[in-house]
């Protein structure tokens, strides 16, 4: 008996000091001390990827920020990024969201936890059978594309902003991946996705700081007042429209004949017995193709315009190359693209110095978990300061700030030099699977779009590089003049 309490004893004990000595080694992570309630956040600015970036030099590469009820855990270089992001424990989203996912995704995890693996891996699949990266789907865009130029041209190259074209543009590119059809500029679905999309990425970023006070989300939502009500009534309505356009579907459907992205979601719901697989999460991907699909596209041509018009002798390279290349009469393809090399430095820099989505999406820890040495608790909200990464001189030399296409080139100008620093569609388990389409899409219009106009400032304006944050970074809404060449 004696010996068996010794044993228990001896057992207790030798637990007791593994249970300490792991909390003497598991190091707090620093941070900034905020106000009481509201935190860090006024003192975070309207460029908080920046702010970001002046914290880390203080506190390191990881570190920690109250914003309002939630403590932040913010990433602020490569390497962490990289180390976080392989991890499974940081795939998952935080369970307050702007956009009001449906009862099914939460519930399930569809988006928010590991079926997001599935719903991943299903999207990739359905793409490509429907033409990812192949000739259909290029065509599809250059019938959008062709559109748009004969819009730009009716402009004749007075001042103009030019996201009231784009925007429809990029939209029906998606309406036609994941609705099997195309809306005519006059369309009033049509115009009301596009009414949806730019209400919505406005109202986004002036809800962000909501989500560090959910309860207050709640209750503006609720109430139906603020940014909050706003988006839930723009959300409502394209929402009204997914719905029935599934229901058509699904009175049409053809299991042999699969026309688009919700034909391949209804077979794959009747195929398998997964909660997280139904229609109501199908709702929320067809959101979400919009939102992410189409308004960061629009963005990141809407700022290669603005910065073709600001340097006027990149704009002339990038044309001398078309016109080389492809030549003035037939539009550039997507396989054309290695024989454009400085025109794809050119979007490449782009992508790098006016990082469209400045801050990763809000990640979530699914369980304890460790990284630098920190430990990071189940349920902890995760950021990742993408822009720090693309204006850290460490990787991109003491010129990180400026415009430079060239170092995205050889010494002799004919290949793309990639770097692994550069992740605008993110890294790791949940990077965008939509970046070979964004890819394709981005470099089709933009070789368009300057193949046939050159594209100057009004007389006396002078550019604006300081963006405006909502679904990604905008530029500020400014003129220009598109003369056809």
């Amino acid at each position: 008996m004696e010996i068996i309490t010794a044993l228990l004893t001896g057992s207790l004990v030798a637990l007791i000091l593994i249970w300490f000595f792991s909390r003497e080694k598991r190091k707090t992570l620093p941070g900034p001390y905020g106000l009481p309630i509201v935190g860090y956040i006024p003192f975070m600015g309207s460029q908080p990827y920046v702010t970001f970036q002046e914290l880390a030099k203080r506190y390191g590469p990881v570190f920690t920020v109250q914003l309002g009820s939630r403590k932040v855990v913010v990433l602020d270089d490569f390497q962490a990024t990289k180390d976080a992001f392989i991890q499974d424990a940081f795939m998952g989203r935080p369970p307050e969201n702007p956009f009001d996912l449906k009862k099914a995704t939460l519930e399930t995890g569809a988006f928010n936890g590991l079926p997001w693996k599935e719903q991943r891996r299903f999207s990739l699949h359905i793409l490509k059978d429907l033409g990812f990266g192949k000739s259909h789907l290029e065509d599809m865009i250059k019938e959008e594309i062709t559109d748009l130029l004969d819009h730009l041209a009716k402009l004749e190259g007075k001042p103009s902003i030019i996201r009231s074209v784009l925007a429809p543009s990029m939209s029906n590119n998606i309406a036609s991946l994941v609705f099997g059809k195309r809306f005519k500029y006059d369309d009033p679905v049509r115009k009301m996705l596009d009414k949806g999309l730019n209400e919505g990425a406005a109202a986004a970023g002036q809800v962000a700081w909501q989500l560090f006070f959910p309860e207050i989300a709640n209750l503006l939502k609720f109430l139906g007042i603020g940014s909050e009500g706003k988006i839930a009534k723009i959300l409502k309505e394209s929402r009204d429209h997914t719905k029935k356009e599934i229901e058509e579907h699904e009175a049409t459907l053809d299991e042999n004949n699969i026309r688009d992205y919700i034909d391949g979601y209804l077979v794959e719901i009747r195929k398998r017995n997964d909660p997280a697989f139904c229609k109501e999460v199908l709702e929320d991907m067809v959101g979400t193709f919009f939102g992410a699909g189409s308004e960061t596209v629009r963005l990141t041509v809407d700022w290669l315009v603005l910065t073709m018009a600001a340097y006027p002798e990149v704009q002339k390279k990038v044309q001398a190359e078309i016109d080389n290349v492809v030549g003035r009469e037939r539009m550039p393809s997507w396989d054309e693209h290695e024989k454009l090399p400085y025109t794809e430095a050119v979007i490449m820099e782009l992508m790098r110095w006016r990082t469209i989505i400045p801050i990763n999406v809000l990640r979530y820890t699914l369980w304890d978990t460790t990284l630098n040495g920190y430990f990071i608790p189940k349920d902890s909200v995760v950021v990742a300061n993408l822009w720090s990464v693309h204006h850290n001189p460490k990787y991109w030399g003491a010129d990180a700030e400026i415009f430079r296409p060239e170092r995205f080139l050889t010494k002799d100008g004919k290949q793309v030099v990639k770097s692994e620093y550069f992740i605008p569609f993110s890294i790791g388990k949940r990077s965008c699977p939509g970046e070979s389409y964004a890819r394709t899409e981005v470099f089709l219009y933009f070789t368009s779009i300057f193949q046939k106009f050159n594209v100057s400032l009004p007389e006396g304006k002078e550019p604006d590089f300081d963006g405006q944050l909502g679904i990604g970074l905008a530029p500020k809404p400014q003129k220009l003049c598109l003369k056809l060449r």
